[in-house]
């Protein structure tokens, strides 16, 4: 016979207590849960308050990147600082800012997760002093474009359209989330100047900004890892670093290393800050990037002298010469298969050890150049994009 169901049960889900009374599901406050993320908005808050608000009162011209709302120091957002330091240093006439996402439950007032000097402001803070504005930038993120225009109290709609030169920006970080054109449509109802800027070389196309029937540029990354110490190959550790990425592929490729280097601690990163993130991968003989290829789990390590391992996809390298580097494969069967005989060939010879260090280390450096970098940025805000749709259909808006 089967197994009889419980007529009553009781589950803690953090802020929630879940009873379960003759099938029907019963939802209430758990008064146990301490919110950390509500405790520290409250004394964000007190502190974006305390702030000199003259700037925002004063400013005509605004150049706005939105974050989220909670502190996080993935490429990502890390990239959001690094375009908004460098925005503010090519406009001059401009006050350049960074907020959290408008309406959101939480808040915060700076990041100290990596290295940087932006005062964080609320949504509404913008809304509720920069009345001279005649020009606002807004930098959206491209999980956030779908929903801007819906999560917007009225107010800040009616704000949003009083301002004669309104521009939307689309930052496409990631081409896999980027809301397909149609779900874009509300975003028109704010101002039809609305454009997107790419991450990533390999889909800085023609036939993306075709699809996505909107101006398109190309936002190159530049995060300075310069000041982080670089450890040699004799004062490395027996570690091996994973990303916190999710792949179906992960549990297999892990319990193969666990096997093959027994002595060797395999730790992901996870709960700790940039400059942390940093030391260990700089201590460390490997990293492996099991998200999107093309990301900082496999380039940083470089940057400090160590190797990261990557599997090559045509979303994000900008080419299939990449695949052509000793620590990239071109199938996550290929890296299970190969990547013990890969690791010790490493350990057994430094000369090789770093000489692809070094060579991943010119690519990107080839690629993500300072001066192509903010002249890139400089092109974006003189409105001389890299692609503009050849061809308009009405009928998609």
């Amino acid at each position: 016979m089967g197994k009889k169901k419980k007529l009553f049960s009781k589950e803690i889900v953090e802020k929630h207590i879940i009873y379960r009374i003759f099938g029907i599901k019963l939802a209430v406050k758990n008064p146990d849960f301490v919110d950390d993320l509500k405790i520290e908005t409250e004394e964000a808050i007190k502190v974006q308050n305390s702030y000199d608000l003259t700037s925002l009162k004063l400013a005509k011209k605004m150049i706005l990147f939105l974050t989220p709302s909670q502190v996080k120091i993935c490429g990502g957002v890390m990239s959001i600082y690094s375009l908004c330091e460098a925005s503010r240093e090519l406009n001059q006439d401009s006050l350049t800012i960074i907020s959290t996402y408008p309406n959101d439950e939480y808040t915060y007032a700076s990041n100290d997760r990596f290295l940087n000097n932006e005062q964080i402001y609320r949504f509404s803070q913008i809304v509720d002093n920069c009345k001279n504005l005649d020009k606002l930038i807004i930098h959206i993120p491209d999980y956030y474009s779908k929903q801007f225009y819906k999560d917007l109290k009225r107010k800040e709609k009616q704000f949003l359209k009083s301002i004669k030169k309104l521009h939307l920006n689309i930052m496409n970080q990631n081409i896999e989330i980027m809301p397909k054109p149609e779900k874009l449509r509300n975003l028109y109802k704010l101002t039809n100047n609305i454009t997107q800027t790419i991450a990533h070389d390999r889909y800085a196309t023609q036939e993306v900004c075709n699809k996505w029937q909107m101006p398109t540029h190309l936002f190159s990354v530049n995060i300075d890892t310069s000041k982080y110490k670089n450890y040699s190959f004799e004062e490395k550790e027996k570690n091996i670093v994973l990303s916190p990425d999710n792949h179906d592929k992960k549990e297999h490729i892990v319990e193969i290393l666990k096997n093959n280097f027994p002595d060797f601690r395999l730790i992901t990163v996870e709960n700790m800050s940039f400059s942390e993130y940093m030391d260990l991968i700089s201590r460390s003989f490997f990293t492996i990037t099991f998200g999107e290829g093309m990301d900082g789990y496999f380039t940083q390590p470089s940057d400090v002298g160590s190797v990261g391992f990557a599997v090559y996809n045509d979303e994000f390298f900008p080419n299939a010469s990449w695949k052509d580097l000793f620590n990239v494969y071109s199938s996550y069967e290929l890296m299970a298969e190969n990547i013990v005989c890969s690791m010790r060939s490493l350990l057994n010879d430094k000369n090789l050890y770093e000489h692809t260090s070094k060579e991943v280390y010119n690519k990107v450096k080839e690629l993500y150049n300072i001066e192509f970098f903010k002249d890139n940025l400089k092109r974006f805000y003189n409105n001389k994009y890299d692609f503009y749709p050849l061809m308009e259909d009405k009928n998609e808006r």
